[in-house]
């Protein structure tokens, strides 16, 4: 594993690694991620030539021969602050600390064999890295390098994948919540004290079995799988289920808490995935429209709700609140968060 493990330290932003097979599209979806982000982008290779960072030219393979300690010099200051994204086809050597999500692009075989001919290889170098993909390579090199709730496997074969993998990473950047840090307050990703349309407020919260047991006291749910993990494990579950519409409570939770006096008129809801009992659930609430009414303001959200730890959209849908302002309250900072 590479050392350094990951202590818990804090970073204002996260640490992304794009990795994968040459010809995956790891620098065109880091690239198009930093600007969507305006996070600093770092392609290794093109840091290795311009810097001099490498024990010279291998001749069969056609590449620098990097020099790890070199690399990792260099990039040390760089990585402390956050809100960097590196690309490079290798991962087991960087330190574990450096990064909050470790993505690794696959690509059908023959979709990859297409785009490196393309590219002028051929021989040995052609070979090893079809080979590499086939057996998955990079993938098993990072969940063996990184914790394995931060690896994130994804498809890269058309422009709709890369697409779809830039605006989740995006999203993901914009709502960053540290590791290690569990919170049930409410807090904002927005800089400015009036909501505007895209801006995302969110909540982390880890539901206990006393809360499930006080949501069914009132809700008179008593569903047994909520209670009792034999029969929950027997009914295909991992262990006892949060009941989805207590999950779905952090949406106007949310709101309201930005907004006191905020009327919910609607919501939707998409149930994905089950949440169970101390699963870290990250509630996220973004305003995609909103128009002034006698003087309210009636604002549609984005709503979703994913597992912290890995992603996994488990409840998403879209609601709608009539604000009596859209004056925030001070956004709490994250730093002050316990």
């Amino acid at each position: 594993m590479a050392e350094g493990a990951n202590n818990g330290t804090r970073r204002p932003r996260p640490n992304l690694l794009i990795t994968g097979t040459p010809g995956t599209g790891k620098s065109t979806t880091a690239s198009a991620l930093a600007e969507a982000t305006n996070f600093r982008y770092i392609c290794v290779g093109d840091l290795v030539k311009e810097k001099n960072l490498h024990d010279g030219w291998d001749d069969q393979f056609e590449c620098h021969v990097i020099n790890e300690d070199l690399v990792c010099d260099e990039l040390e200051d760089v990585m402390e602050g956050g809100g960097v994204i590196v690309d490079y086809h290798g991962c087991d050597f960087f330190p574990e600390r450096w990064f909050d999500r470790v993505v690794v692009l696959q690509t059908e075989n023959s979709v990859l064999y297409d785009r490196l001919t393309k590219r002028g290889y051929s021989g040995t170098k052609l070979t090893n890295n079809i080979e590499c993909e086939i057996f998955q390579v990079l993938l098993e090199e990072a969940r063996d390098s990184y914790q394995e709730e931060i690896v994130i496997a994804l498809q890269s074969d058309t422009i709709e994948d890369i697409s779809d993998n830039v605006a989740s990473k995006a999203m993901l950047a914009q709502t960053f919540l540290p590791r290690n840090v569990l919170v049930s307050r409410c807090f904002s990703s927005v800089t400015s004290k009036t909501l505007k349309v895209g801006d995302i407020l969110r909540e982390a919260r880890v539901h206990s079995s006393e809360d499930v047991k006080s949501y069914a006291e009132v809700s008179h749910d008593w569903n047994p799988l909520h209670f009792d993990q034999e029969l929950a494990r027997k009914a295909g579950f991992d262990n006892r289920l949060v009941h989805g519409m207590l999950v779905s409570s952090m949406f106007p939770r949310i709101i309201s808490s930005h907004f006191p006096g905020a009327v919910y008129v609607s919501q939707n809801l998409h149930f994905r995935s089950p949440v169970y009992i101390g699963d870290e659930i990250l509630g996220l609430v973004q305003a995609t429209a909103l128009r002034e009414t006698k003087n309210k303001y009636i604002v549609r959200f984005s709503t979703k709700c994913i597992k912290n730890h890995n992603e996994l959209v488990v409840l998403d849908g879209e609601a709608t609140a009539i604000l009596p302002s859209l004056e925030l309250l001070q956004p709490i900072v994250e730093d002050s968060l316990p």
